[in-house]
């Protein structure tokens, strides 16, 4: 089982919110995340790695996943 953190990120790109659980899994970490986040752009970590950005793109739950951002971004 792996680590992962998610952070929420708001409109001004400043970190809201936190949020450590834990995945067997890439892709049962991003349905999770998905659900979680209530701001519309976030960040995932893999035991500690950037993993992705997610980005809310549409009002019907549509994420974009992208490259994660660079520690230049953040």
């Amino acid at each position: 089982m792996h680590s992962y953190k998610l952070r929420a990120r708001d409109d001004h790109d400043s970190v809201i919110e936190e949020i450590d659980f834990e995945c067997l899994s890439i892709a049962g970490a991003l349905d999770k995340a998905k659900a979680m986040v209530k701001a519309g752009q976030a960040d995932l970590y893999q035991d500690g790695a950037p993993i992705c950005s997610m980005e809310l793109v549409a009002a019907t739950g549509v994420w974009l996943v992208g490259e994660p951002r660079s520690d230049l971004d953040c």
